[in-house]
């Protein structure tokens, strides 16, 4: 192999060490607050809800008047303040509203719904966090969204980049290829195995199959946040993560999945919202652990 070769083969991965620091970092101090749970928890779902909403408001801004952004943002820091005073059904249910009520009022004066979707996209990953937390086993379920999205981002960065081929989606994100997808999927699988093992579970089929959904979520909310640059001309969401840009750019794929596990949980409870704890039906069914 000649030089050019090497310096070809070793430029691919040129970012690679920076990415590597910035997400031990971020992981470690998330996997941190998941542990010490409580308000700790609550501040670290609050703090990223927050970073969420404004990148996302700066790569629409074009789009998305000031009056109703700020009319999104007071949405969700009533959302936030529900949470704080133990009173969640009220905050989900009038961010529910305001979002639709934002999303009429939009499309009359701009046909855009960038407002309704700022507050969803924000406010979903906060309320499926802190929820999830709050329940049985909370802290292993976390962890196991946290496994199948890293598993995913780690496993298709290097299948992508090793193998290459086919463009997955070369109108919405010119990078991401089939083998990168594949090697998400088995990523997920792979890692969230790891975890369900090192808590001394057996990770049956519908755990490995939850690790697939998940996958699957993940890498849609990643082409959705892709999709979202390319329609506003932007490389990244920001400048806030060294190696990887905004905070968007490193969780993209987390919104999606953990709403999703949250939907989940919600249609697996006896009572729907109303169960307390939200994850007992969730945790019996794809990891066998008692109600």
């Amino acid at each position: 192999m000649d030089e050019n070769s090497k310096v070809s083969g070793w430029g691919r991965y040129s970012d690679l060490p920076l990415r590597i620091v910035s997400a031990a970092l971020l992981a470690g101090f998330s996997v941190w607050c998941t542990w010490i749970g409580g308000k700790t928890f609550l501040l670290l779902a609050v703090v990223f809800s927050a970073l969420i909403f404004w990148e996302f408001r700066n790569m629409v801004k074009q789009e998305l008047p000031l009056r109703v952004a700020a009319g999104a943002a007071v949405l969700l820091v009533l959302l936030y303040a529900s949470y704080l005073v133990g009173r969640p059904g009220n905050g989900i249910f009038l961010v529910a509203g305001g979002a639709v009520l934002i999303a009429l009022w939009e499309f009359v004066i701009r046909r855009t719904i960038w407002g309704s979707v700022a507050v969803v996209y924000a406010g979903f990953p906060f309320i499926a966090l802190v929820d999830m937390r709050a329940g049985e086993n909370g802290f292993f379920i976390i962890l196991f969204v946290f496994a199948c999205v890293w598993g995913a981002d780690s496993f298709a960065y290097f299948a992508g980049k090793g193998i290459g081929g086919p463009k997955l989606a070369p109108a919405i994100s010119p990078k991401k290829t089939w083998s990168g997808f594949a090697g998400g999927l088995a990523g997920a699988m792979a890692v969230s195995a790891v975890l369900v093992f090192a808590f001394g579970f057996t990770p049956g089929w519908a755990a490995l199959l939850l690790a697939l959904v998940l996958s699957l979520a993940s890498q849609a909310g990643d082409l959705f946040e892709s999709w979202v640059k390319r329609r506003f001309d932007l490389k990244d969401s920001g400048n806030l993560i060294p190696g990887h840009g905004g905070v968007l750019d490193r969780i993209d794929g987390f919104i999606f999945a953990i709403a999703l596990a949250w939907t989940i949980a919600v249609l697996l409870a006896p009572a729907g919202l109303r169960s307390d704890p939200l994850t007992a039906g969730f945790a019996q069914t794809f990891f066998s652990l008692p109600r």
